[in-house]
């Protein structure tokens, strides 16, 4: 479940993200993301149970259209569950990706 303390932090599960620092941390300890690793992650979020596709995620966070969008955010999710453990950005075959801040619960 999504939660907001003083630091502007947002926790989900053992997921803690603090978006003015840029910073990530599992279980306290931080993971270093890419520039477009944290961006894809923070409109993610920010945006829970909204249905998105590859190239809509990637001109949000890029502010730029790149005809193999879907590619890049395609990789940058991979990314983020290996370096994550999440299993809360639910894929929609043929489509794109949603949070599921329900699915990061621990």
């Amino acid at each position: 479940m999504k939660k907001e303390n003083n630091d502007n932090c947002l926790e989900f599960g053992n997921i803690r993200i603090f978006p003015v620092r840029r910073t990530v941390y599992v279980d306290s300890v931080e993971v270093v993301l890419t520039r477009m690793e944290f961006d894809v992650l923070l409109f993610l979020v920010s945006n829970p149970d909204i249905a998105f596709t590859k190239e809509q995620i990637y001109e949000a966070v890029s502010r730029d259209t790149y005809s193999e969008a879907s590619y890049v955010i395609k990789d940058m999710v991979y990314r983020l569950r290996s370096k994550l453990g999440l299993h809360c950005i639910q894929t929609l075959h043929g489509y794109g990706y949603k949070f599921r801040a329900d699915e990061c619960a621990v």
